[in-house]
């Protein structure tokens, strides 16, 4: 019987790479790092480049393959776990791509071909998944989702632009006052913090956007807030406001 891999905790990891005279240590934004080996060329794939330097046959293949899958089927919604997946299926149109690469194709289908599409966490054919609702909605200015009733205590409604710049000052204000100027608000806390706070609901589609990351990054939210992607995600970076 395999054993379960054990539990590692990235601070032990870190400090050991640290410790370790044959590894070089980078860090990045937040509490993102790599340990490297020195001497060896950076050859990596960036999985979050918008470039495609694949073959249009390799797409074409890739779109036959994924409007193909059946009703029941789904990908593991991790894009690395996505891709290991693609590769156990053997499927001939990615014959001699690394897995890096492969989680770039992955990302790309997502992001930019709109050939996957996310739907309860797992990735699907785009044209029955929950993301293609979402750009639908984003197109229509409209909520994707029924507001919810409350649960008898309040009545939500809907965010509007000056509701959202209103709650980003005071939150940017209060994180001033206590000295917490930049202050980091998780993308995934974000929409639940904002109705419990504000008793509103706050959706990127009524918006025009189909994504959260998006929505913040709008030239109209510029002056309160910032957008920065790391390990943990995207999260809210908070600019100064009012108390």
């Amino acid at each position: 019987r395999a054993r379960a891999p054990p539990d590692v905790d990235l601070r032990d990891l870190k400090a050991a790479c640290e410790a370790c005279s044959w590894l070089q240590m980078e860090t990045g934004d937040a509490s993102d790092w790599a340990a490297l080996l020195p001497g060896r060329p950076c050859a990596f794939v960036d999985v979050y480049s918008p470039e495609d330097v694949y073959p249009e046959a390799m797409w074409r293949e890739a779109a036959k393959c994924f409007d193909a899958m059946a009703a029941g089927d789904a990908l593991p919604g991790g894009r690395f776990a996505c891709a290991e997946q693609l590769v156990q299926r053997g499927l001939p149109f990615l014959a001699g791509y690394s897995l890096g690469q492969i989680c770039h194709i992955v990302q790309l289908a997502i992001s930019h071909k709109k050939l996957l599409g996310y739907t309860q966490g797992t990735l699907v054919p785009y044209s029955r998944s929950q993301s293609r609702q979402k750009d639908e909605s984003a197109v229509q200015q409209r909520p994707c989702h029924r507001l919810d009733k409350g649960h008898g205590r309040f009545t939500p409604v809907l965010a509007d632009w000056g509701a959202l710049r209103d709650a980003l000052k005071r939150l940017g204000g209060e994180a001033q006052a206590v000295g917490q100027e930049g202050r980091q608000i998780p993308l995934s806390n974000l929409k639940r913090s904002f109705r419990a706070r504000f008793k509103a609901d706050l959706s990127e589609t009524a918006l025009g956007y189909a994504k959260l990351s998006e929505l913040f990054q709008d030239e109209r939210l510029q002056d309160l807030c910032s957008v920065k992607h790391c390990s943990q995600g995207y999260v809210l970076v908070l600019k100064g406001g009012t108390p």
